[in-house]
């Protein structure tokens, strides 16, 4: 059976960062850039309908950490940090002490005031601990096993909200850390995968990521999901091959223009029905 889905964070519309820029200047009210934030959201979700699972667009995450940098109890958003070898930036986690949180990190907003909203039913994206911890600036004297621990324990609490999840774990590389993280997922059991950038460099177009088993020791992936559609390039894939694997983005499509990324959604969809 083919199966298609989107990873990562989807684009904001052009009227969106608009009005995001007019709002940051005082020329737009909150409740204008509402509107245009929940449009985007209502268009992304009907957008992706007739793929294998549809993505929450994540579109209030100014990056994947942000959430609980800005949310969790001893932790807080750092400088400007590249992410991976893009030229896009996220705010480095810095931790002061064993992080806490009170009530559902995703139940709090942004720096703008827009909710990270987010549908149990949809597939739901959450920082990887092992990243996490990996990028964190630690200002305290904490035993990095014991925060890796802490920084899953709560995570994990996020995930048990949603149906499906995609762990967001950039920072795993290579086999060792993948074996580290295997470990600390090992430890929960959840409907979803661990998306990595394990072999990206030597294969960029067919990463492996680390494939979650459910409660019955089945998983979503089959064990394997290919990075075949390219957020780094704007031509839009014409391949017709049939895979037996799942097939998804090899980033966020946030990497790409607004309107490439809605045809790259397209194609996905028409690669579905392509018999």
């Amino acid at each position: 059976m083919k199966k298609m889905l989107v990873s990562g964070i989807f684009p904001r519309s052009d009227e969106l960062v608009k009005k995001i820029n007019r709002f940051e200047q005082k020329k737009e009210t909150l409740e204008s850039l509402m509107y245009t934030f929940e449009m985007d959201e209502r268009f992304w979700i009907e957008r992706q309908k007739g793929l294998s699972y549809v993505s929450e667009p994540a579109l209030s995450w100014n990056d994947i950490f942000r959430p609980f940098t800005l949310n969790l109890e001893n932790v807080e958003a750092g400088p400007l940090t590249r992410y991976l070898e893009t030229n896009t930036f996220f705010r480095r986690p810095i931790i002061k002490n064993l992080p806490e949180k009170k009530g559902s990190i995703l139940e709090w907003k942004n720096e703008l005031g827009l909710p990270f909203i987010f549908d149990k039913k949809l597939k739901n994206i959450l920082p990887g601990p092992y990243s996490f911890l990996k990028v964190s600036e630690i200002k305290a004297e904490i035993d990095k096993e014991i925060l890796l621990d802490k920084l899953a324990e709560i995570i994990f609490s996020e995930a048990k909200n949603f149906d499906i999840v995609e762990f967001r774990e950039p920072f795993i590389q290579d086999l060792e850390d993948l074996k580290k993280a295997a470990e600390i997922y090992s430890t929960g059991s959840f409907n979803g995968y661990v998306f990595t950038n394990l072999f990206s460099n030597t294969f960029p177009d067919f990463p492996l990521p680390y494939a979650l088993k459910t409660e019955n020791n089945v998983d979503i992936t089959d064990g394997i999901i290919v990075k075949k559609i390219d957020v780094f390039s704007t031509k839009v894939e014409d391949f017709s091959e049939k895979y037996d694997f799942p097939i998804t983005t090899n980033e966020s499509l946030e990497f790409l223009p607004f309107k490439i990324a809605v045809l790259k959604v397209d194609f996905m969809k028409n690669y579905m029905v392509v018999e």
